[in-house]
């Protein structure tokens, strides 16, 4: 186990009862009024993400992807974000951890189904599901040998976590909740309440 000399970082749950406020000296690198954030900093950053892993500071690096429209699913935009643990994390813990996909689409219909299909997907060779509490949001939770996933959708945005298993301070199932309520309370503040909320 490699010693950390650097307390554990404590990262408050939100409470979704706050106004999103925007970056203002963040560069206009796409056009106004697009529902994503320009990298996935803004959303779960590499020292909030060392925390919920339950490891040191500095441990997890965070890529973002922007990808492309797809008219034919009416998706508007899609951002792909990697969280890869590495050193001073140990051995054994290191490797791609988190992998997470947000989807904007033209209507929720459009959002909603494809968050349909994407769970049809996952659920092929499932050890076993679940329904975790995401306010408004649709949930699922597909439990695979080596991987856990949550696949979420709610009004136009589709947000799916995909968690590598190693070893943690919460359950893969409550790690990927936690990441999910915290993203959705940005992408979507007023839509994401629910009684869980509340949790320490």
């Amino acid at each position: 186990m490699t010693a950390c000399s650097s307390a554990p970082l404590v990262v408050p749950v939100p409470t979704f009862d706050a106004v999103p406020t925007t970056s203002a000296g963040a560069p206009p690198t796409r056009e106004a009024g697009n529902p994503l954030p320009d990298t996935c900093e803004d959303l779960i950053t590499s020292d909030e993400a060392s925390a919920l892993f339950g490891l040191p500071v500095d441990s997890v690096a965070v890529r973002t992807v922007l990808g492309t429209p797809s008219p034919s699913v009416g998706r508007l935009e899609r951002m792909t974000c990697t969280y890869t643990v590495s050193g001073p994390a140990p051995t054994p813990l290191q490797g791609v951890r988190l992998q997470m996909i947000i989807g904007a689409y033209r209507d929720t219909a459009a959002a909603h189904e494809q968050h349909e299909r994407n769970v049809a997907d996952q659920k092929a060779g499932a050890s076993g599901t679940a329904e975790p509490d995401l306010g408004a949001a649709a949930a699922t939770l597909v439990e695979h040998d080596a991987e856990t996933v949550l696949l979420t959708s709610v009004d136009t945005l589709t947000l799916d976590l995909d968690l590598a298993r190693r070893p943690a301070p919460l359950s893969p199932s409550d790690l990927l909740t936690d990441f999910a309520r915290r993203v959705l309370a940005k992408l979507a503040p007023d839509r994401s309440n629910g009684p869980s909320d509340a949790s320490p």
